[in-house]
């Protein structure tokens, strides 16, 4: 299994007992599974940080270099933190999905599916060639020399990070 090391340190601080020594484990990508039954696997997931569900960097590197643009997101946190990505080639393309649910039937949508008494999605769907994904930047941590490389060029910055929890990050 292949562990994170970004959230040691205090940054973005894992819940206690969670993971002690602060290795946090990355999920396998998974695809849609609209037949179980449960909505958290109705669309296919790329490969993520089981704790933020950050995409995996070298994941990212692969995306920006087959087209994907990523783009900063607020900076909530005091600094920029998250970027989003679009155009990331979808390796569930095809697959049933579903990508919209509700506690009530949409008038607008009379082909939605009743789940259970208070719940609606709309039909499965083939899902596309292009997905979207978060990426935090406390994950370059995790990075190859390679990958982080293309990710700060990428965004335009890149970032230091101490073993205190401090960043520090600057134009590329």
């Amino acid at each position: 299994m292949e562990y994170s090391i970004a959230h040691r340190n205090g940054m973005n601080l894992v819940g206690e007992g969670m993971w002690p020594d602060g290795r946090v484990p990355w999920e396998n990508a998974s695809p849609p599974d609209v037949a179980s039954g449960d909505q958290r696997k109705y669309t296919g997931r790329l490969r993520n940080c089981s704790y933020c569900g950050s995409m995996h960097p070298a994941d990212v590197a692969a995306a920006i270099k087959a087209g994907a643009k990523g783009e900063w997101a607020d900076r909530k946190y005091g600094w920029p933190h998250k970027a989003y990505f679009e155009d990331i080639p979808n390796p569930h393309a095809g697959m049933i999905e579903v990508r919209s649910s509700a506690n009530f039937k949409p008038e607008d949508k009379p082909d939605w599916v009743q789940e259970d008494e208070h719940h609606w999605r709309e039909p499965g769907t083939p899902a596309s060639e292009k997905t979207y994904g978060k990426f935090y930047t406390v994950h370059l941590m995790d990075a190859t020399p390679e990958d982080r490389d293309v990710i700060e060029a990428h965004l335009g910055l890149h970032f230091e990070f101490t073993d205190d929890g401090k960043v520090r990050w600057g134009a590329v």
